[in-house]
């Protein structure tokens, strides 16, 4: 939120000690102002922000930052206390729980001060914040700032994405009509009903769900690997993330790809559900050498290739291009494309390729005959 907002938002009293004389204007930044807590507090916002006076806006920092707890309760506790200087608050006390709970809970609390508070939020106040559905369906970047948060129990990141569905919100979440699809084919059920080992609780799930990315934190991408025959080949480690993720459902797996770490989507790009690979490549995790071995896997779907293909984003990167080009499950017509910004000696390898169609090798064949020529 920017600072400060307009000083005709605040309360009236606020308002009318920041009219007055300097000396009552520095009273009010050293907290000595007899004046309501919200008034008190908004002013000393105010002051904390002002271009003009460096000793007023000094002290009222100082002052701000150290308030007693019975003036910051009672202007938490005020109706009239403006969204902006929630905001204020809630930044200064981010580590004070009590202050961040009543700030989270006061009526003009705006939706992107919740939204941050959210995107940091542990389990507990993850929770406070999804049962304000009224606020959800106001600002929808407070569901996309929870969805983000490994700490929001996965029962309640399906809960919020079928609130944003059913109220026809758009979230900004890269592939959030796959989320959407996702917990539709699931039949709107949730994780606890989709899942196919009986559970006793959604907080079974839950829990499952948080082991599942906390016991991958110590695998890297390195131990999923493919062999010379294309055939996959797993550590230990990964062997145990890849049972943890055969036990999920499509809104879980989708959830990890977004979330967990570059082996959980080493081994979630290879599903054969189109929703979830596509959360893979929508992931704001992936990173560069994720998508040169996916290129170059033989175990990745033709639609997962022609997805890399088709991202500029992606192919900016020669080696993927290069991948794609060697790598017979990439299909032709996405081939072709790449074929002829390769260099010289890559494009004379392929002709070496026997796995690859024999139109990209007659091509390849055919464009340095050309260079020959030429």
């Amino acid at each position: 939120m920017d600072h400060p907002v307009d000083v005709s938002l605040l309360p009236e009293a606020a308002r009318k000690a920041l009219g007055g004389a300097p000396p009552l204007k520095m009273m009010v930044a050293r907290g000595m102002a007899p004046l309501p807590p919200s008034a008190l507090v908004s002013a000393l916002y105010a002051l904390a922000y002002s271009p003009d006076d460096e000793k007023l806006r000094e002290a009222a920092q100082k002052t701000l930052g150290a308030l007693p707890d019975a003036v910051l309760n009672g202007a938490l506790g005020a109706a009239d206390l403006p969204g902006a200087v929630l905001d204020d608050l809630a930044q200064r006390h981010r580590g004070n729980r009590a202050v961040i709970e009543r700030v989270l809970r006061h009526p003009n609390v705006a939706g992107e001060t919740l939204a941050v508070i959210a995107r940091t939020a542990d389990e507990a106040l993850a929770e406070l914040l999804a049962t304000n559905e009224a606020k959800l369906l106001q600002a929808p970047e407070i569901i996309e700032a929870l969805y983000m948060n490994a700490n929001t129990r996965m029962s309640t990141a399906d809960r919020i994405v079928e609130l944003a569905a059913r109220n026809g919100l758009t979230v900004n979440i890269r592939g959030f009509e796959n989320i959407v699809a996702a917990l539709r084919e699931q039949g709107g059920a949730g994780v606890k009903a989709a899942r196919e080992e009986p559970v006793v609780s959604e907080g079974q799930v839950d829990e499952a769900f948080r082991t599942a990315l906390e016991e991958a934190k110590d695998v890297d991408l390195e131990a999923v690997q493919e062999d010379e025959e294309g055939a996959v080949q797993l550590n230990e480690g990964a062997k145990k993330v890849d049972k943890a993720i055969s036990k999920m459902t499509i809104t879980e797996k989708i959830r990890t790809a977004m979330l967990g770490n570059a082996a959980q989507r080493a081994l979630l790009i290879r599903s054969p559900n189109r929703l979830v690979f596509a959360a893979v490549l929508d992931s704001p995790k992936l990173q560069d050498d994720e998508v040169l071995k996916f290129s170059a896997s033989r175990q990745v779907s033709a639609d997962v290739l022609r997805r890399i293909s088709g991202d500029r984003g992606f192919t900016r990167l020669y080696d993927v291009k290069l991948n794609l080009v060697n790598n017979p499950k990439t299909p032709l017509t996405e081939s072709m494309k790449f074929l002829n910004h390769l260099r010289e000696p890559d494009v004379r390898k392929l002709l070496g390729n026997k796995n690859i169609a024999s139109g990209l090798r007659n091509a390849a064949q055919g464009q340095l005959n050309k260079k020959k020529k030429s």
